[in-house]
């Protein structure tokens, strides 16, 4: 009896135990798209990993792989530059686990070259004493096989021109430098399991930095899931629109995207020619996105020196596609017109914000472009008729309309809305994440419409139902925010599951320059003309992030009142020129998707539950 009795007790507290055993998916998210994102909830202990970062000579035609600060500092020293994150090796400061394989780095001076390996092809090619390779130091551990889907693979690539190994995270941006410089895939090297994701607060440095708003009551604090970044392509200037046949429509360049390159740097000896990427993005799972019908469109940048892409709509099947100038400083156009000069210090890089030229379009997903402006016959020949020569200031830079859902379903009244970056000072530096003030302006989105500024109305004052517009006369348009020094590349999102504005603007971390970490900021309102508060500053997010914005596709469709808050994806590029570090993990030089969400009050919880 007692033998049963004891039996019945392990039975009972079997079926407790898988009763209260934690599922498989602990964080769910229903998201606007259609699909329920399930994903493990932080909590865990990150696993003791160590970031890789890659390095290279020019001199040496050398790509290294760095997990110590001795590697790291050593590159340095050597004349080595600094790039792209590179994935991530069990650390080498903890006691190597068991079944793991040392990762070691080795030098060729026979070769000039510099081996990052651990597997035994490797290792048999560092101790071939023709090839001429000596121990350096241990890097870190991997796995010799895969334990899961998720993790992370490294493969070894070879350059026979360049004598050059080259060990990469498989898709990363070194992975995709390989190939574009013909580098060949030798073997497979290791996996190493990804840390479990971490919610993460990135810090608010609104007081220290003095913005002049009140602090939001709503939304306390922008967290996002560490190691859930998804990534697409290699190149920026990503800006998708949701269409109402269901996919993304999106700008790109400066990069490749599935084998084709755009370059938006107008080619001044070449006829000025610049392309702008476009593509069509397939899926409803963030981190299982199609990119299809990849292609670049030719004009001319003519009389400035750039021409990018900037605001996307898809709306009633019509793709309308924003491009605008820039230009560096003290130049002088094919007129002579001088351009410039641009108050010092010099910013580094596009240091003249130039006017949105036109707004082309398409009908049938891209296959044919219909572009009003093709070659601007002098600086001011453009759809809002600004200019940048001769110091003058544009109040729309680069212009990105304001997404609002699907076929722009959540428009309070059925107009396109466009927000820009601007400035009036003489004295202001306005570059093309640099600028004083934000501008708005709305017209009912029709192809005739779209290009003739008669039609535009202006932003001219006021909040909510007091706000004032101005038709066809950009001189009358007031700004929506003004903040000196400290706007730049802003674009505005509605938030149904939350009835708010949020507009996200980046800017300079080192004023003025465009060539070291960007700060992004969030602020929030009930109205799409406000007033506004701010909700975060976030200082050196990327460390150097731009073209942010919330694509309302992959936002959540609900507030998640257990946990007390709104899930969300924010999509950005990172670190074109400042490539210190990833942060968070997995920003890049690519189209990123940081899985993310904001912390909600308790108050406004309650009257979201009220609205209902």
């Amino acid at each position: 009896k007692l033998k049963m009795a004891i039996n019945k007790i392990i039975i009972m507290f079997a079926l407790v135990c898988l009763l209260v055993a934690p599922t498989a998916f602990a964080y769910e998210v229903n998201l606007a798209s259609g699909f329920t994102l399930k994903s493990e909830d932080g909590g865990n202990p990150p696993m003791n990993v160590t970031p890789t970062v890659t390095l290279y000579s020019a001199t040496r035609l050398d790509n290294l792989v760095a997990a110590t600060v001795d590697t790291e500092n050593a590159a340095l020293k050597n004349g080595y530059q600094k790039f792209y994150p590179n994935g991530n090796f069990i650390s080498g400061d903890s006691p190597q686990l068991p079944n793991t394989l040392p990762v070691y780095t080795y030098y060729s001076e026979t070769l000039k070259d510099t081996l990052t390996t651990a597997c035994a092809k490797g290792l048999a090619w560092a101790k071939n004493t023709s090839n001429g390779y000596t121990l350096v130091r241990l890097e870190g551990y991997c796995n010799p096989n895969q334990s899961s889907a998720k993790d992370t693979s490294f493969l070894q690539y070879w350059s026979p021109d360049r004598k050059d190994s080259f060990m990469v995270a498989a898709g990363s941006q070194g992975e995709k430098s390989a190939v574009a410089a013909k580098y060949e895939l030798l073997w497979q090297e290791c996996w190493v399991p990804q840390p479990p994701p971490i919610w993460k607060t990135w810090p608010d440095n609104s007081s220290a930095k003095g913005l002049p708003l009140p602090k939001s009551t709503d939304l306390l604090a922008f967290e996002y899931l560490e190691n859930m970044n998804a990534n697409y392509g290699g190149a920026d200037t990503w800006y998708p629109s949701w269409s109402q046949d269901g996919n993304l429509y999106s700008s790109w360049t400066d990069g490749h995207v599935g084998g084709i390159s755009s370059g938006s740097g107008g080619k001044t000896n070449q006829g000025y020619n610049s392309t702008t990427g476009y593509v069509t993005i397939v899926g409803d799972d963030p981190f299982n996105l199609t990119l299809k019908n990849v292609n670049v469109f030719t004009s001319s940048s003519f009389p400035y020196q750039s021409r990018y892409p900037c605001g996307q709509l898809s709306y009633n099947g019509t793709w309308y596609y924003g491009t605008y100038a820039l230009n560096n400083p003290n130049t002088t156009t094919p007129q002579g017109d001088f351009i410039g000069p641009n108050p010092g210090p010099n910013c580094g890089n596009w240091c003249v914000q130039g006017p949105v030229v036109s707004f082309r379009h398409t009908t049938d997903g891209g296959m044919t472009w219909f572009e009003p402006i093709m070659n601007q016959s002098n600086p001011m020949d453009n759809v809002f008729n600004e200019t940048s020569i001769h110091n003058q200031k544009v109040k729309f830079g680069a212009a990105h309309f304001v997404d609002f859902g699907k076929n722009m379903e959540h428009s309070p009244d059925g107009k396109a809305y466009i927000v820009g970056h601007g400035a009036s000072r003489p004295e202001a530096i306005q570059a093309w994440m640099l600028g004083d003030e934000v501008y708005m302006a709305r017209v009912i989105p029709t192809v005739e419409n779209m290009n003739d500024r008669s039609k535009w109305e202006f932003y001219a004052g006021g909040n909510g139902n007091d706000a004032k517009w101005v038709q066809g006369d950009i001189s009358e348009a007031k700004p929506l925010f003004t903040w000196n020094d400290h706007t730049g590349v802003v674009t505005m999102t509605y938030h149904p599951a939350i009835k708010k504005f949020i507009l996200v603007i980046s800017t300079a971390s080192f004023y003025p320059s465009m060539v070291k970490q960007f700060d992004t900021y969030f602020l929030e309102a009930d109205s799409i003309t406000g007033p506004w508060k701010g909700v975060t500053y976030m200082s050196e997010f990327g460390p150097e992030s731009y073209f942010v914005h919330f694509p309302t596709k992959f936002l959540s469709s609900a507030v998640n009142t257990t946990a007390g808050v709104y899930d969300t994806f924010l999509s950005y590029s990172a670190n074109f020129a400042f490539r210190d570090g990833s942060n968070p993990p997995g920003s890049g030089y690519h189209w990123s998707l940081q899985q993310s969400r904001f912390r909600l009050s308790s108050a406004f919880q309650a009257r979201l539950a009220e609205k209902k």
